[in-house]
């Protein structure tokens, strides 16, 4: 009797359970019974849908059913949200959705779906469930379809695969050149080939992109969290093996019209893509040949656009004004300080005279691969395509956006220009324009990049970097430390002359053009110069600069000796005293006379004055390399300056 009784229990149970009633027995079940008693599927069993057909699922279902209410009288349920898996098979059981697939393309929100398209093939390397659009995400209806899950698959970018975000995967023309289903007929649109994002701006938002910390939603194992980056793995287990909805480890992407005013009116709107190569420069990404990216260390700190374009300029009409940012050097100095604003100057300088020389080679290669009938020229021109477009880049995006990642993409242009000419054979060899690291390291070229372009003065002679960094390899801390201040220039002219002072039979007139100017004549801020005595005779500098061990050294008045008489030593002592003198005067006369009001053409007199005896002293020769020109010129400085004295003493009488 009691077995029999235990049987019929058992059976009473097993049909009990069966019914979608017996779910909402716990309380926690029912907004879920509630959404299934109002949606199309409301005669259909809830184990008919959460269990696969078989009798094997079917005896699943009773066990799981018995250990669920185990778990609700022991308060198990409490630790975790209530969950469920609907299998394919359940779906595309005989009598429900077994002809879905067969169906073809259905209306969705006025959107064309086509199932077979999505079910059967891989979408963007993933394998889709039905679940996977189907959810209980939004609460109170159930199985229903759930947008953002669309958005997130065709709206995702991906390293792998491209993004299926075209407006015609999903709109189609169709409905939207019929009054009947759209509110605007885009006939005209369609015929005068705009595209959608003319005039619909700002549709998709979001990123969809997955937080490290949505993960311990679920789980805390260390060996799985550490299987983070493994995107496959993820999307196979989460969404095939397990119905897993897209939200719950991505971040949402919406797909709407935006009706905000302040956001459609963004600059993006007309100006597309109009930053492209500053965008490109200032993330240090995007150049062709390029594996790795060197992001401008301002991008890197956050700095916006505004950080350095705040000078704002006035434009528009009486009414209505408008600021547009632009920048200027000064919004250098107002971070890093005074002379930054040169280093600005620099980069612009560097950059064109680089591309100017890049173009020349661009353009000669581009002839010789044009013309050549070798089986690579195809090959060449890929790369010579690679060439230009870092170039444009560059030339586009303005290289103080990014001066390191420009000089990068400028030498990979030349690299890439050199074996496109080595793949057709060509003998042509263009001469090299680029520093390496090993003469500009790494802590000189985040700052002076392009520097090989820039010339300065050094002791009154013309210094051109190129030349010491690319051909003679001398590195920065030859002439710079930052032992005692950053960049401090600590070359002298005794450690320049054991390079240049080695050659006896160079060109003097190479690094002393002032001094060759005074000796053999020429033409001298306003002033010609006659050719001193001594080059009239066609003495070189060799002969009066040239030492006992044949080194290169600067006479004194004992070298006289060597070719005149007794006496000429004492003339050399007398024409440098009798200038000195004239100098120190001129200097004492300058200070004086700059401490009086002066009118705005006094003071270019003065400047012009201090420019010249300035350049007298940078000869060094003290007036010997042509002593009557130079007295001259200093005794019509003199002249000058007391006529501007007298004139300022009159001005002073007449005031008082």
């Amino acid at each position: 009797a009691i077995a029999g009784f235990v049987l019929i229990f058992m059976i009473a149970s097993v049909e009990l359970t069966s019914h979608s009633k017996f779910c909402a027995s716990c309380h926690y079940m029912k907004p879920f019974y509630r959404s299934w008693e109002t949606s199309s599927h409301k005669d259909v069993e809830c184990n008919t849908c959460h269990y696969a057909p078989g009798i094997r699922s079917k005896i699943r279902a009773k066990f799981e059913g018995i250990l669920q209410v185990g778990r609700y009288w022991s308060k198990l349920y409490l630790k975790s949200k209530p969950w469920a898996e609907i299998p394919d098979e359940s779906c595309l059981r005989e009598g429900c959705h077994d002809k879905r697939l067969l169906e073809g393309q259905v209306n969705f929100n006025k959107i064309v779906f086509d199932h077979k398209i999505h079910f059967t093939d891989l979408k963007r390397g993933k394998q889709l469930r039905c679940t996977s659009c189907h959810s209980q995400i939004v609460q109170g209806e159930h199985i229903t379809v759930t947008n953002s899950t669309c958005f997130i698959c065709h709206f995702k970018e991906s390293e792998h695969y491209p993004q299926i975000s075209e407006c015609t995967h999903c709109h189609e023309r169709s409905t939207l050149v019929s009054e009947e289903t759209s509110k605007y007929n885009h006939s005209i649109v369609f015929n005068s080939g705009f595209s959608c994002n003319k005039c619909h701006t700002h549709t998709i938002i979001g990123d969809g992109e997955v937080p490290r910390e949505n993960c311990y939603k679920c789980h805390w194992e260390t060996d799985r969290l550490d299987k983070y980056d493994e995107t496959n793995l993820m999307h196979s287990t989460h969404i095939y093996s397990h119905k897993i909805e897209c939200n719950q480890c991505h971040l949402n992407i919406q797909h709407k019209i935006t009706k905000d005013i302040d956001t459609i009116a963004d600059c993006l709107t007309c100006h597309t893509d109009s930053h492209k190569t500053q965008k490109i420069l200032f993330t240090g990404e995007g150049g062709k040949g390029i594996a790795h990216s060197m992001p401008n260390i301002m991008l890197e700190k956050g700095l916006s656009c505004k950080g350095c374009h705040i000078f704002h300029e006035e434009s528009g009409g009486q009414v209505i004004k408008s600021e547009t940012f632009t920048s200027k050097a000064q919004a250098c100095e107002s971070c890093h300080g005074k002379g930054f604003a040169r280093i600005l100057k620099e980069w612009e300088t560097s950059t064109e005279k680089k591309l100017n020389e890049i173009r020349a080679v661009y353009s000669e290669a581009g002839q010789e691969i044009n013309q050549t009938k070798n089986s690579n020229r195809e090959k060449a021109k890929k790369l010579m395509e690679e060439a230009a477009f870092n170039i444009d880049v560059v030339e586009r995006g303005k290289s103080v956006h990014n001066m390191a990642y420009s000089q990068e993409l400028l030498q990979t242009s030349y690299g890439s220009i050199k074996e496109a000419l080595r793949l057709i054979g060509s003998s042509y060899k263009p001469e090299i324009l680029f520093a390496s690291s090993k003469e500009l390291p790494t802590q000189c070229s985040s700052c002076h990049a392009g520097i090989e372009e820039i010339s300065g003065q050094i002791f009154g002679l013309n210094f051109p970097h190129k030349s010491h960094l690319l051909e003679q390899k001398i590195q920065c801390d030859v002439c710079h430390s930052n032992v005692r201040k950053h960049g401090e220039f600590i070359a002298t002219k005794k450690s320049c002359a054991v390079c240049h002072h080695k050659d006896t039979t160079r060109d003097c007139a190479g690094c002393h053009q002032i001094q060759k100017t005074f000796y053999e004549g020429g033409s001298f801020n306003g002033y010609d110069i006659p050719k001193d005595i001594m080059s009239e005779a066609e003495a070189e500098c060799t002969d009066c600069h040239i030492g006992p061990q044949n080194q290169i050294f600067r006479s004194d008045k004992n070298k006289c000796l060597d070719c005149h008489e007794e006496g000429y030593d004492e003339i050399f002592s007398e024409w440098q005293n009798s200038v000195q003198d004239l100098i120190d005067s001129l200097k004492t006369s300058l200070k004086e006379e700059k401490k009086v009001s002066l009118s705005e053409d006094e003071k270019a007199q003065l400047l012009n004055i201090e420019k010249t005896l300035k350049t007298i002293e940078l000869d060094g020769s003290t007036g010997i390399h042509n002593y009557s020109s130079i007295e001259e010129i200093l005794t019509n400085l003199q002249n000058t300056l007391k006529s501007l004295e007298e004139k300022s003493s009159n001005e002073e009488k007449k005031f008082h």
